[in-house]
């Protein structure tokens, strides 16, 4: 509970945490996510982790925020577990929001970035 704590309180220990996403290792990128998930449900995190990942995309050279996230989805899409961790965080981001103009906001990211395409399509490569 205190080492939470003070993840929480230092927005720069999520940032790094974030930017673990870069891992070659699908277990890691999994629970780098559930961990992400995890901080996103505790008051204040949504906007730590909405922070987070703006500061994953300056400096991976992202042109979208989540855009290295779908990628990586789109590319384990062998590995359950990560694929499981990254819908749930995804759900998480999306419907933990009150606001229901943020939220379709939020949607409209993902959806901008393929992900209800991919869910629909699956991988057009793969037959």
């Amino acid at each position: 509970k205190s080492g939470f704590s003070l993840v929480m309180n230092h927005p720069a220990c999520v940032n790094k945490i974030t930017l673990s996403l870069n891992n070659k290792n699908a277990r890691t990128k999994a629970l780098v996510l559930e961990l992400l998930a995890a901080v996103c449900l505790v008051r204040g995190g949504h906007d730590i982790i909405l922070a987070a990942f703006d500061n994953f995309k300056e400096v991976c050279g992202e042109k979208n925020r989540f855009e290295r996230l779908m990628e990586y989805f789109r590319n384990e899409d062998t590995n359950i577990d990560f694929m499981v961790a990254c819908m749930q965080f995804i759900n998480i981001v999306v419907h933990s929001v009150e606001n229901m103009n943020f939220r379709v906001f939020l949607q409209y990211e993902f959806t901008h970035l393929g992900l209800d395409h991919y869910l629909e399509v699956g991988d057009p490569a793969r037959p």
